[in-house]
C-alpha cells in the first residue's frame, strides 16, 4: 500500500514537472493580478481581464513583468526536450517509365448473378423447427 502511494506521488510530481500542468501553480498569481486590476477599474470583469492579458498584444498598463508571471504566458523550454524526432534517412526513389495501360474487359453483372446477402451472411435469420404434438 505504501509503495502504491509513493508511486502515485512520484507519478504526480513527474507529470507536474514534465507537462504544462506546473503552470496551474501560478493561478494564485492570476487571482492577485486580477484584484490589482479590479482596484484600478471596478467595472473590469474576469472575462475582460483574461481577454486583455491573453488575447491582446499589450494592455498598456506598464506591468509587463507581472503579466509574464501569469499562467501559460511563457513557454517552458524544459518541455521541449521530450519531443523525439528520429533522424530521417534520405532515400532516392527511381521512377519507372510510364507504361501503356492494360485494357481490361469486365463482365456485365445481372441481378441474378449477384449473391443473396441473407444466405451468405454470417448472421442469418433463425430457422424454425417443427415441433411434434405428442
Amino acid at each position: 500500500m505504501v509503495k502504491r502511494i509513493a508511486a502515485y506521488i512520484l507519478l504526480f510530481i513527474f507529470f507536474l514537472h514534465n507537462t504544462g500542468f506546473d503552470q496551474l501553480l501560478k493561478i494564485p498569481m492570476l487571482v492577485v493580478h486580477y484584484k490589482e486590476h479590479q482596484q484600478r477599474n471596478h467595472q473590469l470583469s474576469i472575462t475582460d481581464f483574461l481577454c486583455i492579458h491573453y488575447l491582446l498584444p499589450d494592455d498598456g498598463d506598464n506591468d509587463a513583468d507581472r503579466d509574464m508571471q501569469l499562467p501559460y504566458k511563457t513557454i517552458d523550454v524544459n518541455l521541449l526536450h521530450h519531443a523525439f524526432v528520429p533522424l530521417a534517412k534520405a532515400i532516392t526513389v527511381n521512377r519507372q517509365p510510364q507504361q501503356t495501360p492494360i485494357a481490361m474487359n469486365y463482365p456485365i453483372l445481372r441481378d441474378y448473378h449477384l449473391p443473396e446477402p441473407a444466405l451468405s451472411s454470417l448472421f442469418r435469420p433463425p430457422r424454425t423447427q417443427a415441433f411434434s404434438n405428442s
